[in-house]
């Protein structure tokens, strides 16, 4: 039987490493701590905005539906990228509904309402992301953790983009 490297740890299902890359223990526990509520904020407005993308209608059905869809489609890509960061921080990823809604500031809601309420919804769930990401990104800087920093501000970035888009279809 193969022996398993140092960095692997006793878990049964091979789950926890300790990763090697200059940070301490703690910084690594502390900057997935910080990521699992920009997970779960992530994974409730996945769910929003394709809510909405599916079941928009009315005069402005067009670009809504096309501007949720890019919004919905580059949020999937970005919970494999978060989640895989907290793996890689040494950390098991929250993956379950309950975690999320411990975690999450986004509320849990159907969409009702007209086009432009829901898009309102978003502006704010996009605004309340932005602020988890900040506060990640605070923990992260604090711990010298630059890879998780720059993650953290390409989101953010992001999340400001999806806002003022959604904001503009208001106008």
């Amino acid at each position: 039987m193969d022996t398993l490297p140092p960095s692997i740890t006793g878990d049964p299902d091979g789950a926890t490493f300790e990763p090697q890359t200059g940070l301490n223990r703690d910084a690594y526990r502390r900057v997935a701590e910080a990521l699992g509520p920009v997970l779960a904020d992530s994974y409730l407005l996945f769910i929003k905005t394709q809510g909405l993308h599916w079941n928009v209608s009315g005069a402005n059905f067009y670009g809504i539906h096309q501007l949720t869809e890019r919004i919905y489609s580059e949020l999937y890509e970005a919970l494999d990228v978060l989640a895989e960061r907290i793996r890689a921080l040494g950390q098991p990823a929250p993956a379950s509904y309950t975690s999320y809604g411990e975690m999450s500031r986004i509320r849990d809601e159907e969409s009702h309402g007209s086009p432009a309420d829901q898009v309102r919804n978003l502006i704010r769930d996009n605004g309340l992301l932005c602020e988890t990401l900040r506060t990640a990104l605070e923990i992260a800087e604090d711990c010298n953790d630059v890879v998780t920093a720059d993650l953290l501000t390409e989101r953010l970035g992001q999340h400001e983009q999806n806002g003022w888009m959604l904001e503009m279809l208001l106008s």
